[in-house]
């Protein structure tokens, strides 16, 4: 019942931005969908869903030194057959005339880069299991308050605290919560970016996989320094690099070290072809350099490097083509997303996706996962999605 009543308190909760000068859109998605599954039996079918989803976001206008967003989008199906409400963002930003306030449901954008970023040290952009049909890869929020004080034209200095999960009763716990503070600079034409993150929450277990072999432990609390820095040489470079401390457990500092110790890098350049057309090229990887750097059976998903290839060609303002994908080297394993997009009328776009892992059935993307004991049905090697999207 609890889920039923939650798009109510959502307009109720929107009340007084309708009242007072806004933009209110609504992105809504809907799909055909057939994909290549294996059930919890890992026999394969092949499975037939349509699903959607309709973002709802309202936003404040009317004052320039006040932005509010009020985002919640709507799901379906779940498990449970109900479409179900994820509240995406809450959040007001307040200028001031020497600091400026964020409280609420909104990310931080720690770090660059489009789907591998170490400098995220909040969320954690490292994982290779994405989606990447969407045109944001990395959207996860969370409740925090921020405080952001510039030091000049381009440097400024940020500090926030990250509310801690709730328990039953709708509490958390403050030993928790998190922290961190960044500095933001440009020197000779390069963004320089550094901080730190103390992350309370408590990790109930956490795999230590650099020594090849799966050792759980309990971490309570983790430090996580970054560095991110930023330039042009034609195309657009970025390179970030973080790792991950314990707070109190000396005896595992430095399994914890090499298993988190990581650099991204990523390159991006955008260009026109004949008239009114771009091609955009997108290239990024991230290094673990202590994980494995020989391929063994059983190890999908802790190798030492990914990489991520984006090509996108748009035709006019109304066509787009899209290739990405990402590659793991060292078991020759890939997820490869093709995508076709086309603006028919306005706010109304035809949206064709295929995604297609290649690779062994013990490798990082599988095409035939027979060997795999996931307990639920999964995506085994293919889908395609047809649908539309509309904005108004």
């Amino acid at each position: 019942m609890v889920k039923r009543f939650i798009p109510v308190l959502l307009l109720l909760a929107a009340v007084p931005f309708l009242m007072a000068e806004n933009s209110i859109s609504v992105d809504m998605e809907l799909y055909n969908t057939v994909m290549k599954t294996r059930n919890s039996s890992l026999e394969s079918y092949w499975a037939y869903i349509m699903a959607g989803k309709g973002a709802v976001s309202f936003k404040s206008t009317g004052n320039k030194n006040v932005r509010a967003d009020l985002a919640g989008d709507m799901l379906y199906p779940d498990s449970s057959g109900i479409p179900g409400f994820v509240l995406q963002k809450a959040y007001i930003k307040a200028k001031f005339p020497t600091f400026r306030l964020t409280l609420g449901k909104t990310r931080l954008a720690w770090g660059d880069g489009f789907v591998f970023n170490s400098g995220d040290v909040i969320f954690g952009s490292t994982s290779p299991y994405v989606n990447l049909t969407g045109s944001e890869i990395r959207t996860d929020t969370t409740w925090l308050t921020s405080v952001n004080y510039p030091l000049g034209r381009f440097s400024f200095i940020e500090g926030l605290i990250v509310a801690p999960e709730t328990n039953a009763s709708g509490l958390g716990v403050i030993q928790d919560s998190g922290a961190g503070l960044r500095l933001y600079s440009k020197a000779g034409g390069i963004k320089i970016e550094t901080g730190y993150y103390f992350d309370g929450s408590d990790k109930t277990s956490y795999d230590i996989t650099y020594t090849n072999t799966l050792e759980t432990l309990k971490i309570n609390a983790l430090h996580r320094p970054y560095i991110s820095l930023q330039g042009n040489i034609g195309p657009d470079w970025y390179l970030n690099a973080s790792v991950a401390v314990p707070a109190y457990n000396s005896t595992i500092v430095e399994s914890i070290i090499k298993d988190t110790f990581n650099i991204s890098m990523g390159l991006f350049h955008m260009m026109e072809v004949g008239y009114n057309n771009s091609l955009s090229f997108r290239l990024e990887s991230v290094l673990l350099p202590y994980l494995n750097w020989i391929e063994k059976d059983g190890s999908a998903g802790s190798y030492a490097i990914l990489v991520y290839p984006e090509i996108a060609l748009g035709l006019g303002s109304t066509v787009s083509l899209s290739l990405r994908s990402i590659v793991s080297p060292i078991d020759l394993s890939a997820q490869i997303t093709s995508g076709f997009s086309w603006n028919i009328f306005e706010g109304y776009n035809l949206l064709v996706y295929t995604t297609v892992n290649a690779g062994d059935g013990d490798d990082t993307f599988s095409w035939d996962k027979s060997t795999w004991t996931t307990g639920v049905d999964s995506i085994d090697g293919i889908s395609m999605m047809f649908g539309v999207s509309f904005i108004y």
